[in-house]
């Protein structure tokens, strides 16, 4: 809701240029702001993943270890207790 009252407040054109190819044209303020905003938010997730990548492989690494020490105790035979002196 709040974007259709932002995108209906600035519908202004404004003249859109990138340095190299010079001016590409004229859009909506507010369509220019809604577009930047998704291209920011798609970079910081294309640089996030990676990340994300790395951690998913090392708690997926992690689990399969536990598993595996989990089932090397469970066919040892368990510790005796300590005994105390007289």
């Amino acid at each position: 809701m709040a974007l259709v009252v932002f995108l209906l407040s600035n519908r202004d054109l404004a003249m859109i240029s990138f340095w190299p190819f010079g001016p590409l044209g004229s859009a909506a303020v507010g369509a220019i702001v809604l577009i930047a905003f998704a291209l920011g938010i798609l970079a910081g997730m294309l640089i996030h993943l990676p990340h994300r990548v790395r951690a998913s492989r090392r708690a997926r690494r992690a689990e399969q270890q536990v598993a595996t020490l989990q089932t090397a105790q469970a066919g040892q035979s368990p510790p005796a207790p300590p005994t105390l002196p007289p």
